[in-house]
C-alpha cells in the first residue's frame, strides 16, 4: 500500500459535517444570518442562463468589477475558491518544510492546518486578556527564520489592530525577509484595511472573502490582493478555473448592488446594540466587537454548556465555550438583525428565569 507523506498523516482534520441547519438560527459560523429577499434572490437567478451551467466560467468581467470596486489594478488580485484556498496558495508558493510561521491566536483554524500540511514550524502569539494584540511583543518573535506572519484584522477576538501598528509589523517583516498576510474577512464591519499599502510593500498579502458581509458563503469566493510580483507567483499555483462562472455572475450582481451589503452591515450593527444592552441587563459579561460576532460570558451561577444545549433545544446554534486564552469560558454568537437578537435574548432570559 502506497503511504502518504508523513506530514499529511500527522495532520488532523474534523469528521465530515453531517449537521442540518436550515431549521435553526445559525448563530455559530459567522455567516449571514438572514436570507436575501425574494426580489433580490430572483434578480440573482435572472443573471444566470443555461450557458452558465454547461460552460467553463468567464471570469474577466468579475475581475473588472472587483478592480473598479477596490480601485486597484488587475495584476494586484487573484480570485480563489474561498479565502481558505487563497491561504493555501500562499503556503504552496512560499512555505517549505521547517519554515517558521508566526500566527496570532485565536485565528482561522486553516492557518494551523496548512502549517501542519506543509511541515512548517508554527510560532503562536496569543492576544492579551483585554483582547488587544501586543504588537511590540509580537515583533520580538520575528527573525530571519520567520517566513510568514499571519494576522486577522479584525481579529477573531472581534477587535482591530490600528493601521499604524500593522504597518510596523509589515516593516519588521520586510527587514527580516518575511511575508505578512493580513486576513480581512471581516473588513466590512470595521472598514480597517491595508489595501492602500499593497504597492508600498512587496511582502504584504491581503485575503478577502465574499462569505461574510456579502452573504455568499456557499459560493466560495475569495480574493488574494498584493503587489504585482506576489500575485504573479501565486498565479502559478491557482486552479485552472479560480471559481465557477455561476459564482462570478452572482458576485457581479452583488458588486452592482452594494446597498444589499450596506443594509446587512447596518442590520448587524443594530443587532450588536441589542446584544450589548440586553446581555448586560441579564448580568452577562459582554465583549465589544468590530465584527459580526460577539463574545459573552454567563454569570457564575449558570453553566455555559448547559445554556448552549438549551439554546440548541430551542433551535439556536452558537459557538463555545472557549476556555483557551484570551477567553475564559466565553460563548460566541453571530450577530443577526434586531428581531433575531431580541429573540435570542428572550430565550436567554427564559433560561435564566427557569434556573
Amino acid at each position: 500500500m502506497t503511504k502518504p507523506k508523513k506530514i499529511i498523516s500527522k495532520t488532523w482534520r474534523p469528521d465530515p459535517d453531517i449537521s442540518k441547519r436550515s431549521d435553526f438560527f445559525r448563530f455559530e459560523r459567522n455567516e449571514r444570518t438572514t436570507l436575501f429577499s425574494e426580489i433580490e434572490f430572483n434578480e440573482m437567478l435572472s443573471t444566470l442562463s443555461p450557458y452558465d451551467f454547461v460552460a467553463y466560467g468567464e471570469l474577466e468581467p468579475f475581475y473588472e468589477k472587483i478592480c473598479e470596486w477596490l480601485d486597484i489594478r488587475r495584476k494586484n488580485i487573484l480570485l480563489t475558491s474561498g479565502s481558505d484556498a487563497g491561504i493555501k496558495a500562499v503556503f504552496e508558493t512560499y512555505i517549505s518544510e521547517e519554515d517558521e510561521i508566526l500566527v496570532s491566536l485565536p485565528n482561522y483554524a486553516m492557518f494551523s492546518v496548512y502549517a501542519s500540511m506543509f511541515g512548517a514550524k508554527e510560532v503562536q502569539h496569543v492576544y492579551e486578556k483585554n483582547l488587544t494584540l501586543d504588537v511590540g511583543s509580537l515583533k520580538k518573535k520575528i527573525n530571519f527564520n520567520t517566513k510568514l506572519i499571519i494576522i486577522s484584522n479584525p481579529g477573531h477576538t472581534g477587535t482591530i489592530v490600528p493601521e499604524n501598528e500593522i504597518v510596523t509589523i509589515v516593516e519588521e517583516g520586510k527587514r527580516n525577509n518575511s511575508l505578512v498576510l493580513i486576513d480581512e474577512a471581516y473588513f466590512h464591519f470595521s472598514a480597517e484595511t491595508m489595501i492602500d499599502f499593497i504597492d508600498k510593500f512587496d511582502n504584504l498579502i491581503i485575503t478577502r472573502t465574499f462569505s461574510k458581509a456579502f452573504g455568499l458563503a456557499s459560493l466560495r469566493i475569495g480574493l488574494l490582493i498584493g503587489c504585482e510580483n506576489i500575485i504573479s507567483e501565486l498565479y502559478k499555483v491557482k486552479l485552472v478555473h479560480e471559481i465557477t462562472g455561476v459564482a462570478a455572475k452572482i458576485g457581479i450582481y452583488m458588486l452592482d448592488h452594494m446597498q444589499i451589503v450596506d443594509r446587512y452591515v447596518d442590520a448587524v450593527n443594530k443587532g450588536k446594540k441589542i446584544l450589548y444592552n440586553r446581555l448586560e441587563n441579564i448580568g452577562f459579561e459582554v465583549l465589544k466587537s468590530e465584527s459580526n460576532f460577539v463574545f459573552f460570558k454567563v454569570s457564575d451561577d449558570l453553566d455555559s454548556l448547559e445554556l448552549k444545549q438549551y439554546l440548541e433545544e430551542n433551535h439556536i446554534l452558537i459557538r463555545g465555550p472557549f476556555g483557551r486564552l484570551p477567553f475564559d469560558d466565553h460563548l460566541r454568537v453571530t450577530v443577526g438583525d434586531e428581531s433575531q437578537m431580541n429573540y435570542f435574548c428572550d430565550i436567554l432570559e427564559n433560561y435564566q428565569i427557569n434556573k
